[in-house]
């Protein structure tokens, strides 16, 4: 039979997260889908442990040398055989009536593009208050001409996302922000929904610390807002879970400052500049 949804995951070196969600998913109350998971030649046990998940989910395991995750979220939709694509990050976690809730809303509403709501994946008041004001803001920008989305988790019906073009692979980030601003030029609002969740991993906030990352959101929000799309490096983003395993240097006040100025710098010079 063919399924309703496919949920596409693009991986690299993923070991440590990616069990979580195909665990997740594996519990889905409703099986309505299949999963591809598009790994870019990881050298850690991504791949041994998606394997160790075949049992239990109709899974392919589809490996290229390229690693960018436009890229590999674009050659999932074109493998897809669902109506509509899931994008998740590896690192994302689910609740197990996510797949039904899904289907429900998308029976009632009819529409082509979905943003589902974030939540943290750690019960913080505070971090939940922020995540409740970027939910506030993706939903009300989907009303003007630059409209957010809330990171890589998004649903589109499969033939429109190929008639938009997918994600753009030429973009250095915000790619996701990018093909919801593409479908709202094509006439299609995303719609968000509130009370379907996804929640998110904290681990680059943990990494990069609490200022730098939302210094770093502001710089790259700022930017697409102005440009509409983030083709140049303005701060420093990596793919795959081993980023996350090497150790960040302990700086004083002094060189936090001084790497926040030269951020600011470099920002102001690519937008201005050019």
């Amino acid at each position: 039979m063919k399924p309703f949804f496919t949920v596409v995951i693009p991986t690299l070196n993923e070991e440590r997260f990616l069990p979580f969600i195909l665990s997740d998913l594996s519990h889905q109350k409703e099986q309505n889908f299949e999963v591809i998971i598009i790994d870019g030649k990881s050298t850690d046990k991504t791949k041994e442990i998606a394997t160790q998940f075949f049992k239990v989910l109709p899974i392919q395991f589809v490996e290229t040398d390229k690693h960018n995750v436009s890229f590999q979220r674009n050659l999932g939709a074109k493998k897809a055989s669902g109506t509509y694509v899931i994008f998740l990050d590896a690192d994302a976690r689910i609740y197990s009536a996510f797949t039904k809730k899904l289907h429900l809303f998308i029976e009632r509403t009819k529409g082509l593009v979905y943003i589902p709501a974030i939540a943290p994946d750690e019960n913080n008041p505070q971090t939940k208050v922020v995540f409740n004001f970027a939910n506030f803001i993706v939903e009300m920008s989907q009303g003007i001409g630059r409209p957010f989305s809330s990171g890589g988790s998004m649903i589109f019906e499969k033939n429109f996302f190929h008639l938009i073009g997918g994600f753009s692979e030429t973009v250095f980030m915000s790619e996701d922000h990018q093909i919801i601003q593409t479908a709202y030029k094509y006439g299609v609002k995303a719609r968000f929904m509130r009370h379907i969740k996804v929640r998110m991993s904290l681990r680059r906030m943990k990494k990069e610390g609490e200022l730098k990352l939302f210094y770093q959101y502001l710089l790259t929000a700022a930017q697409y807002i102005i440009k509409g799309k983030i083709d140049k490096k303005i701060i420093e983003y990596q793919m795959g879970g081993h980023f996350y395993l090497q150790k960040t240097p302990n700086q004083t006040i002094e060189e936090k400052v001084q790497e926040y100025l030269n951020e600011a710098k470099r920002f102001f010079k690519t937008i201005f500049l050019q």
